[in-house]
């Protein structure tokens, strides 16, 4: 996906001229790889021309062009006169040897162009090649390739042919166009842009011995959030990560990319005061391995190991030269080793690979680094490893093992390579046997993280168990009480203890919400809690429930309401999950996925008392109906009359069970049905205006499901009205204001989130009819979204918004559509972590790509939303389908012109009056740090939500 940028066209410049620029280099690379057999003494990039091949006899002066048309004229004109004046420097002697000339382009010749070619007075000593022309006869050249991916192809080839078995012949090419820009730079130890024929195969051992010092890369590399280059410019750096975070893998693969000499380290088995030794000795022969009078100047016969990595550091500063140091499990090695090293060589950039701990922090200290980390896998990248891996997950599944694994490359896979073998391919099976401690098999996670669990001191590992049941952060204070009863700890005891958690490695910390424990670590955390016994587990999971209300009560979010919710289940408060269930409104927080388990349970446990298990199935059946799943939702509805008929409950139950079922029969289309219902609903119905107003929405909703759309707008119309005149407003009033500007009109004094929610349901049905009968309004769908965001009802804000974006389609409004989807719709998915909603908004936002013209955009989201598609339900299959097959045929045909939308002038007077100028943006003091909770009240970090 291109970036979003103030001047495309600028961006467009921008990248035709990096491409042409790595063209050349890939065309040098090319030639390197020649020269041998070609007979070549030497090569010059960026001298008089862009490549320069010096033979016996020949001289050959290359100009390299890339076009994305055919080649004219004009793009030729400045090399043929330079030609002229190299000529003439040949011909007088100034230069030895014959002088010949090459223009080789990835694009053909233009006519007028190829008639001048064709021409008697075309220079003899000047050739044209390009892709599909003349075969080129120069056996030190190549035939022009067509692009980049073609030039990195042709190199490839060519360097498979070399004598290295080891070498991975696209790391040489790339090391080979490193060094190229290297070169074209002016940069010591090519600061006469050339390379010797003797050189080469020096050249070509040296870019082998040093690769294969690292670990080889991975055949298929899936880049991390956030990564980090290799080479930042510090030079001294830091990266912390948990075994199996995928470090080694990072730096093999960053490595490759490197045009600087590197050495890579493994001191995991070293003595520290060898260390010194060992970097000197490895350096001094990547560096000056060929030089022997260099390696005597450093090598001295008795000199100690910090004395001779002095003497080496001199001989780089002398020789300019620049060399990477990655030293691997740093964090074995003590920190006054390291130190003096550090100091020593000033010349030499360092990174350390370390675990995380007290070691890794007390090393970042005494250095004055700040010690990084990998964010791990996002979820299209475990969508994507988990496809190629043979298994099957929708992104639910995905973002519920990227909770598991932390996101951990090694976890992930390990996870997908268990999932296929003891679990027909299933993710979300492996995830709820591991999450319920009850796998047969169990996980490299688990394996690698018990070590460090059980080496960890008591009273640490005890801590670390009782926190893992939170999955979100705690405050310090909140941490501090929970500890104190869950561990049974002094105030100071449990201060201390948190105070040490950062050097267990197995936490992370938030600036602004405190601590949890690191993904990865909980499911240990958790089993270690389950071995005290069934009471020891549930008299913790109380007390986390009771810090969890305390905290919602102070600091509210979606993350700790979905925890609340499964301790209620796990401690079996079925009153209170119920009580959940029957909520309108918590069915748009996006944790059914955790209640769902509970009810199920609460409605067939004929222990529990009939009112209770009413209730839990009405819970079910309001899900069922939002789903569209009839024949469960009835099947449901049986069973809360059964209850009805075998014990004596109130009219409210009688009530639910009545209104659910006049529901589900219009959805079957039960015309008599839904009419026999409403009268005995109606007769029964308690003198109430609260309950008529329900009962009349229910009644319009039915008869729309019936297709009787008259009826449904003779209900609609008034009962939106009286909505807004129960909240005070107009629908005047809420034209042009934002929801923030809207809520300092509502009635003070009385909680107003159930008439919100009621009226945007209204608006949205009215919207819905005056579709289905050919009229448009998107006016009341506008209005529903933005009551239902004062109702706190983000998946209605979600689902209209949707077919808001859908209107402004038809209507040829595709900036509209687009504005809706990036400023509402997801953030909205992402901010609260609805992942039932991301591949439909993500699909539809393809769609919308498309329509403005930005195909590449558009197939590149399809190509990431892919991996979800075996995991979808068959409708959910059919949708994202439907909208491949929609980007396909915009991008064959072209989309609709986008319609001319002019606001009046006093229109945009009446919106800057009513939601006041745009706020200034609060500059933070301080970089939102990447494992720190997004400050968008998610939960959850920033490098997992806003900071992708």
């Amino acid at each position: 996906m291109k970036p979003d940028v103030l001047d495309a066209r600028q961006l467009v410049r921008i990248e035709a001229v990096h491409r042409g620029f790595l063209y050349q280099h890939l065309y040098l690379a090319n030639c390197l790889l020649r020269a041998a057999a070609a007979g070549i003494d030497k090569i010059v990039v960026e001298g008089d021309e862009d490549v320069e091949l010096h033979g016996a006899i020949d001289h050959l002066y290359v100009q390299v062009k890339t076009r994305q048309g055919s080649l004219a004229v004009g793009d030729i004109t400045g090399a043929l006169e330079r030609f002229t004046v190299i000529r003439a420097e040949h011909a007088s002697g100034a230069r030895t040897g014959t002088a010949r000339f090459v223009i080789a382009s990835n694009a053909a010749p233009a006519p007028k162009l190829a008639e001048m070619l064709a021409a008697t007075n075309w220079p003899e000593d000047v050739q044209l090649h390009w892709p599909g022309g003349p075969i080129v006869t120069a056996s030190a050249l190549p035939q022009p390739p067509i692009d980049v991916s073609a030039a990195v192809s042709a190199c490839n080839m060519l360097a498979g042919a070399l004598p290295f078995a080891m070498l991975r012949p696209d790391t040489l090419t790339w090391k080979l166009a490193g060094v190229a820009m290297l070169a074209a730079s002016g940069t010591p130890p090519r600061s006469d842009h050339a390379f010797h024929r003797a050189e080469l195969p020096a050249l070509f051992e040296q870019l082998v011995v040093q690769m294969q010092d690292f670990p080889a890369p991975p055949a298929v590399y899936r880049a991390q959030i956030g990564e980090p280059p290799l080479a930042t410019g510090q030079r001294v750096r830091l990266l912390s990560g948990l075994s199996g975070a995928g470090k080694t893998a990072w730096i093999a693969e960053a490595a490759t990319h490197l045009a600087t000499p590197a050495v890579y380290l493994d001191v995991g088995e070293m003595p520290g005061p060898a260390l010194a030794s060992a970097v000197a000795r490895e350096v001094a022969a990547k560096m000056f391995g060929r030089s022997h009078g260099a390696l005597g100047e450093i090598l001295l016969p008795g000199a100690s190991g910090i004395e001779t990595l002095g003497a080496l550091n001199v001989k780089l500063g002398q020789d300019r030269l620049s060399v990477h140091v990655v030293i691997d499990n740093a964090h074995r090695l003590a920190p006054i080793d390291l130190k003096p090293i550090i100091d020593q060589a000033q010349n030499i950039r360092f990174l350390l690979l370390c675990q995380p701990g007290a070691a890794s922090g007390e090393i970042a200290a005494l250095l004055g680094v700040d010690q990084e980390t990998l964010g791990g896998w996002d979820e299209d990248t475990i969508a994507a490893a988990i496809v190629e891996a043979g298994c099957v997950a929708d992104f639910a599944d995905c973002e519920r093992l990227s909770r598991l694994t932390g996101g951990l490359p090694y976890y992930v896979l390990n996870a997908a390579t268990v999932a296929k073998r003891e679990y027909e391919g299933s993710i979300a099976a492996v995830c709820v046997e591991v999450e319920t401690q009850t796998n047969l098999v169990a996980t490299a996670q688990e394996i690698i993280l018990r070590r460090a669990f059980d080496t960890m001191p008591d009273r640490i590992r005890e801590v670390v168990a009782a926190l893992s049941l939170a999955d979100v952060p705690l405050s310090r204070d909140e941490a501090s009480a929970y500890l104190q009863k869950a561990c049974k700890l002094t105030r100071q005891n449990a201060v201390s203890a948190l105070r040490q958690l950062p050097d267990s490695g197995a936490v992370e910390l938030f600036s602004n919400a405190g601590i949890k424990v690191h993904d990865a670590m909980r499911l240990l955390g958790r089993a270690h809690i389950a071995e005290g016994g069934e009471d020891h587990e549930r008299d913790i999971r109380k007390l986390l429930s009771d810090t969890i209300i305390e905290s919602i009560q102070k600091n509210w979010s979606i993350a700790k309401v979905a925890l609340l919710v499964r301790l209620f289940g796990q401690l079996g408060q079925a009153k209170i999950l119920v009580e959940f269930a029957t909520d309108e409104l918590f069915h748009e927080m996006g944790v059914w996925r955790e209640i769902e388990p509970f009810l199920i349970a609460i409605a067939a446990d004929e222990n529990e008392d009939a009112e209770t298990r009413l209730w839990a199935l009405d819970g079910l059946v309001f899900n069922d109906l939002r789903e569209g799943d009839i024949e469960g939702g009835l099947a449901r509805i049986d069973a809360m009359r059964a209850l009805l008929d075998d014990h004596d409950l109130g009219p409210d139950e009688w009530l639910a069970w009545a209104m659910k079922r006049m529901l589900a029969v219009s959805g079957n289309d039960d015309a008599q049905g839904v009419m026999d219902m409403l009268a005995e609903v109606e007769e029964r119905l308690p003198e109430s205006d609260q309950h008529h107003r329900i009962f009349r929405y229910n009644r319009a909703l039915a008869m729309f499901k019936l297709g009787a759309y008259d009826l449904t707008l003779q209900e609609t119309e008034p009962l939106g009205e009286e909505y807004y005149g129960l909240l005070g407003l107009t629908p005047d009033q809420v034209f042009a204001r934002n929801p923030s500007a809207i809520r300092p009109l509502l009635p003070k004094g009385r909680e107003n989130r159930d008439d919100l929610k009621h009226l945007a349901d209204t608006l949205d049905l009215h919207a819905q009819t005056l579709k289905k009968v050919g009229r448009s309004s998107p006016l009341a769908r506008i209005h529903a979204m933005k009551f239902y965001e004062l109702a706190h009802a983000p998946q209605s804000v979600i689902r209209v918004g949707q077919d808001l974006v859908d209107d402004y389609c038809e209507h040829r409004d595709f900036a509209g559509a687009r504005d809706v989807i990036e400023k509402t719709l997801l953030p909205t998915v992402q901010a609260l972590n609805l992942v039932s909603w991301v591949v439909p908004v993500r699909s539809q936002y393809a769609v919308i790509l498309a329509y403005s013209g930005r195909f590449d955009a558009a197939d590149t989201e399809m190509r990431r939303l892919a991996p979800y598609e075996a995991g979808l339900s068959p409708a959910g299959k059919g949708e994202l389908q439907d909208q491949r097959r929609l980007v396909s045929h915009l991008r064959r045909f072209g989309p609709p012109p986008q319609r001319e939308v002019v606001i009046p002038p006093a229109m945009q007077a009446l919106l800057a009056a009513r939601n006041g100028p745009a706020p200034t943006p609060q500059q933070r003091r301080t970089k939102v740090g990447r494992n720190e909770q997004c400050p968008c009240d998610s939960g959850r970090k920033y490098k997992h939500c806003h900071g992708r």
